[in-house]
């Protein structure tokens, strides 16, 4: 979906609310339809951070699920250095890259889209935090 169909949900959205009941024409039902139920590229995104290896699986799951109730189309996965306590998951290391791969499971299970970060740091290089 383009960023004007988008625009144009936006702009019907407050006719569409209230006259909600009166719709006949099919082409505002559709319309209707996709503000209520939008797809997910018009959904909202976020970024979704590891402190310094304090991550797992459980937790992982709590939070996609979460994100999928609040409505959450898509995320940027992080692992970023921000001076807490270091976790137990180097960052790459096997157990890192099985709780990804776990991330990647479930978000394909709860239809959001996932991105991985290029490497730790706020920038993405890989520097310092």
């Amino acid at each position: 979906m383009n960023k004007k169909t988008v625009l144009t949900y936006l702009l019907i959205a407050g006719a569409l609310c209230t006259h909600a009941q009166n719709i006949t024409n099919p082409k505002t039902a559709t319309l209707k339809a996709g503000f209520v139920n939008p797809p997910n590229s018009a959904k909202p995104g976020v970024y979704w951070y590891f402190m310094d290896g304090n991550m797992n699986k459980r937790s992982m799951t709590a939070d996609l699920e979460a994100m999928k109730k609040a409505g959450i189309g898509n995320l940027v996965f992080l692992e970023v250095n921000v001076g807490v306590p270091r976790g137990t998951v180097d960052f790459l290391s096997d157990e890192w890259q099985d709780m990804f791969k776990h991330a990647v499971r479930e978000s394909e299970r709860l239809g959001i889209e996932i991105t991985l970060g290029i490497g730790p740091g706020w920038t993405g290089s890989g520097g310092p935090g």
